[in-house]
């Protein structure tokens, strides 16, 4: 996803992630997990901690001080999966009642 297509769901994507996420573990690993989630959804190959990392700083100096929060968040966090899960179990259902199976559209070649 092209960042500006990103800053157009800039909203919902944080109403998403803070009701997913909201109450479970300090702030700071909170804030880390919507970089991490941003990330992800920005354009590129790998998915790694040090490419997202990249995309989202463009100074060496702030790349490596981003990995290091992305890292701590992914790694070293106590998150709840269950929990997490369960609430976005819970969204889904909100949001498509009656829904039996979700299946995501086949990926689309990326246009620049």
């Amino acid at each position: 996803m092209a960042p500006r297509q990103l800053k157009r769901l800039e909203g919902e994507l944080a109403s998403f992630l803070e009701s997913s996420f909201s109450g479970l573990g300090r702030v700071e690993r909170r804030r880390a997990m919507d970089w991490y989630v941003n990330g992800l959804l920005l354009e590129g190959e790998r998915k790694s901690i040090d490419p997202v990392a990249g995309r989202l700083m463009e100074e060496a100096g702030e790349q490596e001080a981003m990995r290091q929060r992305l890292q701590q968040c992914v790694s070293g966090s106590a998150w709840a999966d269950e929990e997490v899960r369960r609430r976005l179990a819970l969204k889904l259902e909100a949001d498509l009642p009656g829904i039996e199976a979700l299946v995501p559209p086949p990926e689309q070649p990326s246009q620049m």
